[in-house]
């Protein structure tokens, strides 16, 4: 009798166990939908205008990451993601806090910063 309810108890976790990774799996597939959807949507655009507010700043490798409001031009949510900058001189004078305005252009899948000031009131 003990040894059936091991077996049970076994066959009833790895059922348990089975239909939370099959729901974990589906949660991550509709997680990155969006991003994939984004990726074929913003492929028509050639440059967009954004306004963000500045979260870091790395000189060594020409990024900076932005806290953008929604791009209507390429179908992109509000979010925070680090993008190159086509020219280092566009880094200089800017602060990490900083409102700005932005275009991006379009450079293969990927979009770089071309252009970036401080976001006048």
């Amino acid at each position: 009798m003990l040894k059936f309810m091991k077996i049970a108890v076994f066959v009833g976790t790895v059922a348990a166990l089975s239909a939370c990774t099959k729901n974990e799996a589906s949660e991550q597939k509709r997680a990155e939908a969006p991003m994939e959807q984004m990726n074929k949507e913003s492929s028509k655009a050639v440059t967009a205008q954004a306004v963000g507010v500045i979260t870091a700043i790395d000189k060594k490798g020409n990024i900076l990451t932005l806290e953008h409001e929604a791009i209507p031009a390429i179908k992109w949510p509000a979010m925070t993601m680090g993008f190159k900058v086509a020219d280092p001189a566009l880094l200089e004078g800017l602060t990490i806090g900083q409102h700005v305005e932005f275009e991006l252009k379009a450079e293969g899948e990927n979009y770089i910063i071309v252009a970036v000031k401080p976001k006048t009131a």
